[in-house]
């Protein structure tokens, strides 16, 4: 398994993880956590994206977190980037 394989498997899945545990009460699972990294990042995106998320990044990924999810409130750019650093440590990259 080459390690942009792996980053297709752990990340989406670490993105879901890390949303449950910012919010118990929102479901999401790899897919959900997929979408919302292409809704960031683009369809190419890739562990080097994530790693070197800008504050524009973190502002994108959750206003499409909230969009997503239809939340009323947006969570914070320091949530989003809380969220995004607890999934890049489960995949490893």
């Amino acid at each position: 398994m080459t390690q942009q394989d792996y980053f297709y498997e752990s990340m989406p899945d670490g993105i879901a993880i890390a949303i449950q545990s910012f919010d118990p009460d929102l479901e999401c699972c790899g897919q959900e956590g997929y979408e919302l990294l292409v809704m960031t990042f683009g369809t190419d995106v890739n562990g080097n994206h994530v790693k070197t998320a800008s504050e524009a990044d973190y502002a994108k990924f959750a206003k499409s977190m909230a969009a997503l999810f239809e939340l009323e409130q947006c969570p914070s750019i320091e949530d989003a980037k809380a969220i995004m650093q607890q999934a890049l440590q489960q995949w490893g990259g």
